[in-house]
């Protein structure tokens, strides 16, 4: 049999089966007088199991190994079908959260709505709270909505703290309570920590009594966010003033509330 034959037979190209004499994967024919390889049914046998090792995703380097393995490479095949079966399960999940994500923004282009990280709640909440705010307002709302979706994006919140902010914007009575202290909040920036210090501790009261700030920084990372790394408080509010709200909001909360799960006392 010459190697258009085997390679045939075995549904790959002869450039493969030199490729792979050239590895030692599959052993030099015989060669007859004229000087052609004359194959065998044992090297079609043997490249048909190289192809299917291969097609089932074992690297070239690891199937000389599985096929004319010793005791001595027991324990290396198996670690290396052991790799090769995790990487696979993590390419799974990761393309499953992809599926996942895609079939949303799908859903939101086809009805004509942003593309956003943020869940659908509150993304629809803040929409509309923005569409109807007043000059004063719609900046605070704007720069607020983009601060969430950082956070979405860097999965530095569980989606319980989105739940909160959505149920307090939603509500007309908390509403403008919220509507209120985000005002507060946006005036502070800029200030001297020092000499807003009353309006930043009354601010932090009624904060920390309103939502769940401390998810900000107690939270684990949501092991589906993206590989942005978690970020820090001085990443999510860089002004000292609003950051010194949130730190004692923080501080309140892990005073007054029951432990949670990962909080540290």
């Amino acid at each position: 049999m010459r190697i258009g034959s085997l390679a045939d037979a075995a549904g790959t190209t002869p450039r493969t089966v030199r490729h792979y004499h050239r590895l030692g994967l599959l052993g030099e024919p015989r060669r007859l007088s004229n000087g052609y390889r004359e194959y065998t049914i044992d090297d079609v046998v043997r490249l048909m199991r190289i192809r299917w090792l291969a097609d089932a995703g074992m690297p070239l380097g690891a199937i000389a190994a599985a096929l004319d393995r010793s005791e001595a490479d027991e324990s290396n095949v198996v670690a290396d079908l052991r790799a090769l079966l995790a990487g696979i399960e993590s390419e799974q999940k990761a393309l499953a959260h992809k599926h996942t994500r895609l079939s949303v923004l799908l859903d939101d282009a086809v009805e004509h709505r942003p593309l956003t990280a943020l869940p659908r709640d509150a993304a629809d909440t803040l929409a509309a709270l923005i569409d109807a705010a007043a000059e004063t307002e719609r900046e605070a709302l704007l720069r607020e909505r983009d601060l969430l979706e950082v956070m979405a994006i860097a999965g530095t919140v569980p989606a319980s703290f989105f739940e909160t902010t959505t149920a307090a914007l939603a509500d007309p009575g908390t509403r403008q309570t919220y509507l209120a202290l985000l005002r507060r909040f946006s005036a502070l920036e800029g200030r001297d920590v020092d000499d807003a210090a009353d309006d930043i501790d009354s601010l932090a009261a009624e904060l920390a009594s309103m939502l769940d700030i401390g998810a900000l920084l107690s939270a684990a990372p949501d092991d589906t966010a993206d590989e942005t790394g978690p970020l820090s408080i001085d990443d999510i509010v860089p002004d000292p003033a609003q950051r010194a709200v949130i730190i004692e909001a923080t501080a309140r909360l892990q005073t007054t509330e029951p432990s949670r799960p990962g909080d540290s006392r």
